[in-house]
């Protein structure tokens, strides 16, 4: 079954925030919108929630867009900058789940559909269960994509809670969702070992699934409202496994059930044009492997979205060129059908290079704390020597050049050659690191990850967290670390002021609000990571001053010593509100956490109401 036409809804469980594509023309206008909502909520024509809820209206529609990330930004910042927006919370990571899935990043749309799961059972968007809504999202991807053994292995993984589903149903102990996610979750392995021919764990899945509906019945009240959604996996699943048996009569009567099922007024809405998309894709190849070419085209009419089936459209132009070639051929139109297919494999062709070349840009390419630092410090050192060597290599020719004419020709060609190896050693040194987080640490660090969660859940205890605390902490510093291998250049001190007096130009101009920034010895090279944070750091910095200080001018000085760069910061505001303080409203505490992951130290002097000032010190490369 194609169920990518349902990853959407996977995500949004039971909401109705589903967008579609859209054309260029529509995509430029949904950004004009956008960029006016931002003015709006700039000049306080807009609240909060309100520009929250317009951007709600526009981002599924832009799902597609490589933009997209950049221009949820303030989103992101209203979302979780304040903890009563957990819902807005969820939401954004929805909408990058969806832009990492439409844009080939699988490994990303995996790991935001798990940041999805977590904030909406925080927000009470969804059932707290053992079993999660990102399970079945990474599952649904993987089969997608054709990759069984990992859908295996993610099965085998969650068996234990699928096991204890029909027990926790007799004792009253789960929800609907969790039933619907048990059995989703079997229609995946039930179709997946019906491809890979493992008889035996079909039938276990399919024995186990009717046990879990046996369940149901014996105590229906719980599980009314998802009737309709159980009916439909039921009798899916019943059909793939009439199918894989060589039971076609039987599998043809379970698929129409299905698709009744899916039109039936009862099926939620929001669902029906995904699963009605799957089934009838589904009941294409079905007429088309067994000659009843009739059949296949009425399916296939559906699927073009003509007319009143505007809400079945294929968004896969392959599947339609495909199949529209057999019609073509079965007419005798060979040279037709030859075209569209040919058409089909270039677009298959181009969506394989895409998805191969999303393996470097995998989330969960985390690493163990050790060999992670101690990587990344020789990938630091290596990409200073080959800077000096570079120098060095210029100076040369340089040289040359005014010696001889001659000479500086074969002396250019040999710095050229030598400079492309040493950018050829770098790319290959960075490659092996990545292979080696992704391959070697990253799993065991995230299972430890997943251990330590739950034996907190079952045990809390203060040393737990504290080890869930450094876990997280090393998480984020071996992200920092791939955000440098893959960077292909270093910052520098200046940059960094750069940057940050752009930024004050602009608050001038919108508050009137002064600056003075100086920087000393600002040649030293800061790594990516470090230039992300400390831009992160003085920026909340400035945040609490425009907010809450009152001031009339900001004083930022920026001094690079022989090992440490050092940033005071200060303001003529009235300083920092300790009752604030000790909420935690103004963000120190992500400016510390942040200074921890560069090994730095912070001093903080408040004399409120008369200012405060910050000193930061971090080691340089």
């Amino acid at each position: 079954m194609r169920r990518r036409y349902w990853l959407r809804s996977l995500l949004f469980a039971f909401s109705v925030l589903l967008g579609y594509s859209t054309h260029a023309q529509v995509s430029d206008s949904l950004k004009h919108r956008l960029a006016a909502l931002e003015t709006g909520r700039r000049t306080s024509l807009l609240k909060d929630t309100d520009y929250l809820r317009a951007v709600d209206s526009i981002a599924p529609h832009l799902e597609g867009e490589d933009s997209l990330p950049r221009l949820l930004t303030t989103y992101q910042q209203i979302a979780f900058g304040n903890p009563a927006l957990g819902r807005w919370r969820a939401y954004y990571y929805t909408y990058l789940a969806l832009n990492a899935y439409n844009t080939n990043k699988f490994g990303a749309a995996i790991y935001y559909s798990g940041k999805n799961n977590e904030e909406r059972i925080k927000a009470g968007l969804f059932e707290k269960g053992e079993l999660a809504h990102s399970d079945l999202f990474a599952l649904t991807l993987h089969y997608n994509n054709h990759d069984y053994p990992k859908v295996i292995l993610r099965l085998i993984a969650l068996a234990p809670a699928l096991g204890r589903v029909p027990a926790a149903i007799s004792a009253g102990k789960t929800g609907p969702e969790q039933v619907f996610l048990a059995l989703s979750i079997l229609q995946t392995a039930v179709y997946t070992y019906a491809k890979t021919g493992d008889s035996a764990a079909r039938e276990k899945a399919v024995h186990l699934a009717e046990d879990i509906r046996q369940r149901v019945r014996q105590k229906p009240a719980p599980y009314t409202h998802f009737a309709s959604q159980y009916a439909y996996l039921e009798h899916s699943t019943a059909y793939r496994n009439e199918l894989s048996l060589g039971h076609l009569r039987q599998a043809q009567d379970w698929l129409h059930t299905a698709i009744r099922d899916v039109e039936s007024p009862d099926f939620p809405r929001h669902l029906k044009a995904d699963y009605g998309v799957s089934l009838y894709t589904e009941a294409v190849d079905f007429y088309f492997d067994h000659g009843q070419v009739d059949s296949a085209r009425r399916y296939l009419d559906i699927l073009h979205g003509h007319g009143d089936n505007a809400i079945y459209a294929v968004t896969d132009p392959g599947f339609l060129l495909i199949n529209d070639s057999r019609l073509l051929a079965g007419e005798g139109k060979y040279a037709d059908a030859y075209q569209h297919l040919r058409k089909a494999w270039l677009l298959r062709d181009s969506a394989f290079f895409a998805v191969s070349s999303d393996r470097d840009n995998n989330l969960y390419a985390m690493a163990e704390a050790d060999n992670a630092r101690a990587e990344a410090d020789n990938a630091r050192a290596e990409l200073v020597r080959s800077e000096e060597s570079k120098r060095a290599a210029r100076q040369s020719n340089l040289l040359l050049f005014f010696i001889l004419a001659l000479i500086v020709l074969g002396g250019l060609s040999s710095f050229l050659v030598y400079r492309a190896r040493q950018q050829r050693r770098l790319l290959d040194l960075q490659a092996h690191l990545a292979s080696n987080f992704h391959d070697t640490v990253g799993p065991m660090l995230l299972y430890a990850n997943a251990l330590i969660k739950k034996e907190s859940t079952g045990r809390p205890s203060a040393g737990l967290d504290e080890i869930k605390n450094q876990i997280g902490q090393i998480m984020e510093s071996v992200r920092g670390i791939s955000h440098d291998l893959k960077s292909s250049r270093l910052g520098s001190i200046n940059g960094l002021g750069k940057d940050l007096t752009h930024l004050l130009e602009k608050i001038r101009e919108a508050t009137g609000i002064a600056f003075t920034l100086t920087v000393e010895n600002g040649n030293h090279l800061l790594s990516h990571f470090q230039v992300t944070h400390l831009s992160k750091i003085v920026h909340e910095l400035i945040s609490n001053s425009v907010k809450h200080a009152g001031c009339n001018k900001i004083t930022i000085a920026m001094k690079g010593l022989p090992r440490n760069l050092q940033i005071d910061y200060t303001d003529d505001g009235k300083g920092l509100d300790p009752a604030a303080t000790t909420n935690g409203g103004i963000g120190l505490g992500n400016i510390r956490e942040r200074v921890a992951s560069l090994h730095g130290h912070l001093q903080l002097n408040n004399a409120f109401p008369e200012g405060y000032s910050v000193a930061l010190s971090i080691p340089l490369l």
